[in-house]
């Protein structure tokens, strides 16, 4: 560097020496997990950029066009006591394990950073990265090399007489392909690269223009309008300022850098690059060159601005990094802790290194004890033990199923009758009242219609269940089930009845409640579906929330859990199909003492319809209440024009009306609280209780290591959890200046 270390002192002070040092350490533990404060150059290839970058660092770049920035470059320029030079790659996150570990082997060490042998460092580090040359187009398996790398080009010069400094080269953006060197996916890539580094908010953009086009159109400035809308951390560098022949586009240039026509917060620089006939000169000797062309008109009136030449540059743009840093320092530090609980919880979800049975078994008795917690809070309606329920509703497992029972006590209630009962004599219910009367204490709900869906409407589907749950829609009544209830008592009476002397048959009985019931049969078969597969999209969920290893979750899933599961869903569907069978199968029972109170209320509701058929309406004096006036002939005649059948009829309409409601009643509740309740839920057998530590106890040595064992993915991914632990608790002491 060229500026004395009085100068450097002066501008930098001890302690903003120490912050730039901090700055670099974190670079070196957390640059690529957390945005640091940093200066990016960015610019058109061949506006000048690699003459900025030499003048700010001082590295004479090589001038060949092959050598041109293929990927983004990190100089940083420390002052230590030893001298030294070290070059890496830092491989791009996202490109494979063994083309990461093959650049991260790149280590180079230089005594002096002369032209050659910076030339000969670039082709080696393309030859790393595997970068396409003119010589060396396709790989040794023929594929077609990139000729742009998302690796970073590391470069640490450190010495008595550096000055902090850290600067960040991207590529310079191309409009057009270059035949065997670029293609369209290449200008995409560059351009990706340019957008990524100017993004964050935590950079300065050094946006590099040359002097002889007119700033206003220039893209590279619309591109940092894009991610620095305010244009508060853009600085524009102006190049070539020899190459402004016209008088007019010599005031254009002078008027930005003067801010007669700025819109940046940070404003215009100029300086003069080296040209390309300059390429024997050294880096002194350009800058005393550009310093008398500064002293020329019209650039002279520029001298004043304090905004000409490459060392007021460097002055300005160290000032802006340090103000960057300490203003960031405060935020960096909530930053990082944020991010070290999170890799923290990462690593602490992998659990303790599975080499060893014992270490396997644990892993997984683990995961069965969070498991077991989760169920208990989802079936207690305990939400607030953990957030997964606040982020995901359909796991808030108890309150899913008795928004199922419920709909499924509506459903039967206004669906589940094969025909409308009568309310009155000759009178039928209108379809959807199903049996309710005045008295019913039935909340009206609404009906969402689950039921009816299909399983592809769910937003996971398991194939696991395809043979075990059926969404059935309710039977279709047959041409029969138009024929109005009390005509088909009748018919069933007509072609039954024995010698029976006003009365009928229990069988009768049965046989009419069974016609009247057989909807149940689809209508339960589908709520028991819908509850198995709340009850089995609870456990995947869950299991997939708590064991973020993807080969121990398939194995523990696919070979242990799922048959289990399928048979302990199968037994509540077995049940359910038996209290079916029970009810509609066997002998009419009931001892509910509803039955009887329902059979006298119709009776009562019959007889007081006949007498107001029969009465006439008077009012009581004084009083507003109507009432009914019968003579004694009409007294007489009040069921003296029933004939034995139509009064059998109605009899057994109000023995079936009042059977089928204790019935289903008793039905629904039996389904919910057996099928569903005890079977899918809290029984010793519910599909919940599977994955336990009783399981877990009872898996032999093979078994353990085929779920548990790790793979090699997973030991690296562990390791590298490890490292970024160790990264992050040393940045922190970085910040506290313990480090």
């Amino acid at each position: 560097m060229n500026m004395s270390t009085t100068a450097a002192e002066g501008q930098h002070g001890p302690g903003n020496l120490a912050i730039l040092t901090k700055v670099d350490k974190l670079r070196e533990l957390i640059g690529t997990r957390v945005a640091l404060p940093q200066l990016v150059v960015v610019g058109d290839q061949s506006s000048g950029k690699s003459s900025v970058l030499e003048g700010l660092t001082g590295f004479a770049f090589p001038r060949d066009a092959e050598l041109c920035t293929r990927y983004a470059t990190q100089i940083t320029c420390r002052r230590e006591v030893e001298e030294s030079i070290t070059v890496s790659i830092m491989p791009n996150l996202d490109a494979p394990p063994q083309e990461q570990q093959r650049v991260k082997a790149f280590q180079r060490t230089l005594t002096e950073m002369s032209p050659g042998n910076l030339a000969n460092l670039f082709k080696e580090a393309n030859e790393a990265m595997g970068i396409r040359t003119s010589t060396n187009i396709t790989s040794l398996n023929g594929s077609s090399l990139p000729a742009f790398s998302e690796h970073v080009l590391k470069i640490e010069k450190l010495g008595p007489n550096e000055e902090h400094f850290t600067v960040i080269d991207v590529p310079g953006i191309f409009r057009n392909e270059t035949d065997g060197m670029t293609t369209e996916s290449d200008i995409d890539l560059v351009m990706n690269m340019v957008k990524k580094y100017m993004q964050d908010s935590r950079t300065i953009i050094l946006a590099i223009m040359p002097s002889n086009v007119d700033p206003a159109t220039q893209e590279i400035l619309k591109l940092a309008k894009r991610a620095d809308p305010t244009m508060t951390r853009t600085m524009a560098v102006l190049t070539k300022p020899d190459l402004a022949i016209e008088r007019a586009t010599q005031q254009i240039a002078i008027d930005h850098v003067a801010g007669k026509r700025s819109d940046l917060t940070l404003g215009y620089y100029i300086v003069k690059n080296r040209g390309p006939d300059d390429a024997n000169k050294s880096l002194e000797q350009g800058q005393t060159e550009e310093r008398m062309f500064f002293a020329k008109t019209p650039w002279s009136v520029l001298n004043s601005t304090g905004k000409a030449g490459m060392d007021a540059l460097k002055l300005r743009v160290r000032e802006l990094l340090i103000d960057l840093i300490k203003k960031e320092f405060p935020k960096l530090k909530a930053e990082i802790v944020r991010e070290l609980a999170v890799v923290r919880a990462q690593c602490d979800k992998m659990g303790p290194a599975r080499s060893n049975p014992h270490a396997q078994r644990a892993y997984l008795n683990k995961m069965s004890e969070a498991f077991q917690t989760l169920a208990r809070s989802a079936l207690t309606a305990d939400y607030t033990g953990d957030e997964i329920f606040s982020e995901h509703h359909n796991l808030r497992l108890v309150t899913r199923i008795v928004e199922a029972n419920e709909e499924f006590s509506d459903k039967m209630a206004d669906d589940g009758h094969t025909r409308p009962f009568a309310t009155k004599p000759y009178t039928v219910d209108s379809p959807g009242e199903g049996s309710y009367s005045s008295d019913d204490d039935r909340i009206v709900r609404k009906s969402s219609d689950f039921l009816n869906r299909p399983d592809w409407l769910f937003d996971q589907f398991y194939p696991e269940l395809s043979e075990i749950v059926g969404w059935r829609k309710p039977t279709k009544p047959d041409a029969d089930s138009d024929v109005d209830i009390m005509d088909y008592i009748e018919e069933v009476y007509l072609s039954s009845r024995g010698q029976d002397l006003g009365t009928f048959g229990g069988a009768l009985l049965g046989t009419m409640f069974k016609e009247q019931s057989k909807k149940w049969e689809s209508l339960t078969l589908s709520h028991m579906s819908r509850a198995i597969y709340h009850v089995h999209d609870f456990i995947y969920s869950m299991i997939e929330e708590i064991c973020p290893d993807n080969k121990v979750r398939e194995a523990l899933w696919d070979d242990y859990l799922v048959e289990e599961l399928q048979e302990a869903y199968r037994h509540a569907m077995t049940h359910a199909k038996f209290l079916l069978e029970i009810e509609r199968e066997g002998t009419p029972l009931t001892l509910n003492h509803y039955f009887n109170d329902n059979i006298q209320k119709s009776q009562v509701d019959r007889l007081m319809a006949a007498i107001e058929k029969l009465g006439t309406v008077s009012a009581q004096a004084g009083n507003a209440e109507l009432g009914v006036f019968l003579s004694r002939s009409q007294l007489g005649s009040l069921s003296a024009n029933k004939a034995n059948s139509e009064h059998v009829r109605e009899y057994m309409h109000d023995i079936l009306k009042s059977y089928y409601k204790v019935s289903r009643k008793r039905f629904v509740d039996v389904v919910c609280q057996q099928a569903v309740n005890y079977f899918l839920l809290s029984g010793k057998n519910s599909p919940l209780k599977i994955f336990s530590t009783e399981m877990v106890l009872g898996l032999n040595e093979e078994q353990l290591d085929m779920i548990a064992a790790e793979d090699e993915t997973v030991k690296l991914g562990r390791e590298k959890l490890l490292r970024d632990i160790e990264n992050f608790e040393a940045a922190l002491k970085v910040l506290k200046g313990s480090g």
